[in-house]
């Protein structure tokens, strides 16, 4: 190096600005793909799901993933991780006290949970902790070591989670999937809106709508016509009985649009005979199932939705442009799905039904007008679209990647 510098200083110079490039790349790939990630995924899929999404692409970069389970779908989220190559561990969870002894167990239970779990931090030597909500991912954020290792938080809805709350000050930086409702939450930790990560069947899906025959050949395969307008109806993993109790009552009401409308309903449940009865009475051609794997037909096929307003389902509906009527659980915490659903509806982009004051009556009126002008429910179909973020598990790896330095 001396003597190329002392014969050509200028072709010198140029050569140690290509190899310093070089190794400063080198340098980045190696210190990415030896990071750890510990994923904090909660008891349901609205958590695990999205986690295993980032967790793939993470992998993917390099990266080593390891899942932290719990709650009773742990045996089945274990094994879907590790079909997927990924290892995952079972960590004890504490539920939330409900009762004067809960309260008086609780504070033992929660600190022989957190001594387990920091006990297995020891042995994982993780770099950084991202935790997916939910109350089960408390113990996990409680125990992350205090020594500069980045602890990072998703927040799937509107109004931040409790857990989150609890943690947004220690937090390194949180994604977010919809603006919050109060952006006070935040406690001033950094934060980028990243989405909500969602299965790859859905993203093909919705950038691929299928063209009319196509579409008619999903129809015909679900026993409807390609020239009826189709409402898709479902109530998710909770409450889908009160949207099905709504759907049967309002059923005699939609009679005479029998020959326009035809519906898709998944229940939930396999007890559907009062539906189909009303169905048939009201000559409505429906599709009823308990549910459906292949969901992301049914949103391509579909002309408006009728559902939930949970953060994975809002997602969804962003992504595939549908007119939305949102009907909110009232009992999830801290009515999140409330203010998930007046998110969209403030800008025009769904309808927001609240449950206590829907009759058969006003939904029937609704969906009536829905047929009568459909040029305006069009336009809530173009502007839910504002709300997709199609790109959101590369984003979120992209913000780990950012704040973690590596």
């Amino acid at each position: 190096d001396l003597v190329l510098l002392f014969c050509n200083p200028s072709f010198a110079f140029a050569y140690f600005a290509i190899r310093l490039s070089l190794l400063l790349i080198l340098q980045s790939v190696f210190l990415f793909s030896s990071m750890h990630l510990i994923i904090s995924s909660g008891g349901t899929g609205g958590h695990f799901y999205p986690g295993l999404s980032i967790a793939r692409e993470f992998v993917a970069r390099g990266g080593k993933v390891t899942f932290l389970v719990s709650g009773q779908q742990t045996a089945e989220q274990k094994a879907t991780a590790e079909k997927f190559g990924l290892a995952a561990r079972e960590i004890p969870s504490v539920r939330a006290p409900h009762s004067p002894l809960d309260i008086l167990k609780f504070p033992f239970r929660f600190w022989g949970c957190c001594r387990k779990i920091k006990a297995l931090y020891r042995e994982l030597q993780g770099d950084a902790l991202l935790s997916m909500g939910s109350f089960t991912s408390v113990a996990p954020c409680w125990s992350w070591p205090k020594n500069g290792r980045p602890l990072f938080l998703h927040e799937g809805n509107t109004f931040m989670g409790q857990a989150n709350r609890l943690f947004a000050a220690k937090a390194t930086a949180i994604a977010l999937t919809l603006p919050l409702v109060h952006s006070e939450q935040l406690k001033g930790t950094p934060s980028k809106i990243a989405g909500m990560p969602l299965r790859e069947a859905i993203l093909e899906a919705a950038a691929n709508p299928p063209d009319a025959s196509e579409r008619a050949a999903i129809l015909a395969g679900y026993g409807l016509s390609p020239e009826k307008r189709t409402l898709l109806v479902f109530g998710g993993s909770q409450g889908a009985r009160a949207i099905v109790n709504l759907m049967t009552e309002t059923m005699p009401l939609l009679s005479g649009k029998a020959s326009e409308l035809q519906m898709i309903i998944l229940t939930g449940s396999t007890e559907n005979d009062a539906l189909e009865i009303a169905c048939r009475n009201a000559g409505i051609v429906s599709r009823i199932a308990q549910k459906d794997p292949d969901i992301h037909r049914c949103y391509q096929v579909a002309d408006a939705v009728l559902c939930r307003a949970g953060a994975s389902s809002i997602c969804e509906l962003s992504l595939f442009g549908k007119a939305a009527m949102l009907v909110p659980l009232p009992s999830a915490k801290d009515n999140h799905q409330y203010f998930n659903a007046k998110c969209l509806s403030d800008a025009g982009a769904a309808k927001l039904l609240v449950q206590a004051e829907t009759t058969p009556q006003k939904l029937s009126a609704m969906l009536e007008d829905w047929l009568a002008n459909p040029a305006s429910w069009e336009a809530m179909g173009k502007a839910i679209h504002q709300f997709a973020r199609p790109n959101a598990t590369k984003d979120v790896v992209d913000m780990i990647q950012e704040f973690s330095g590596k």
